[in-house]
């Protein structure tokens, strides 16, 4: 039975980047949900984009650091991804997922509020809602609809991400 090498497994890798994509998508959301405390009674699109944005800076920053050291060990030797050529494209990669992201969470948003009449996910800060309704918070729609939204979200950057970043970022060394 033949070894394998966890440097080169593609099922090792897809795990290095699901981890890599949890620690970034958490570090996301805690930005996130700290702006959006920081910003009670602002215009939802505004503390969209704003929380969604910083929320990006961290989890981009977090996820070009494990992406770089650790997800992808299996890199052609002539990719250079500590060079500014490839951290530019990285983050130029990366704003278009953002882009991505924050339309997701203005279209359900706009779902939320107008199809299902409830208030704005945006202003669904988990912390407000626990010192409003203590344990219960898990049972208001709007931490749910916040909750699902932002998977929904986090599942487009990360579908994005993977494809541009195996396929155009870290490339594989071409096989004889």
């Amino acid at each position: 039975m033949e070894k394998t090498n966890k440097a080169t497994s593609k099922w090792w890798e897809l795990f290095r980047f699901l981890v890599c994509g949890i620690a970034a998508a958490l570090g996301d959301y805690l930005a996130a949900q700290l702006i959006v405390l920081a910003m009670p009674g602002v215009n939802e699109i505004v503390v969209t984009v704003v929380s969604t944005t910083v929320g990006f800076i961290v989890g981009v920053t977090i996820n070009y650091i494990i992406s770089t050291f650790w997800v992808y060990q299996n890199v052609d030797e002539s990719v250079q991804t500590k060079s500014k050529r490839f951290i530019i494209l990285f983050v130029v990669l990366s704003f278009i997922s953002m882009l991505l992201s924050i339309g997701t969470m203005l279209l359900c948003d706009v779902v939320v509020t107008k199809a299902m009449q409830l208030d704005s996910i945006v202003q669904a800060s988990i912390i407000s809602l626990i010192k409003n309704y203590g344990i219960a918070f898990l049972a208001q729609a709007n931490f749910w609809t916040y909750f699902v939204s932002f998977v929904l979200k986090t599942l487009v950057g990360l579908i994005w991400n993977y494809f541009t970043r195996k396929y155009f970022l870290y490339k594989e060394p071409k096989s004889n």
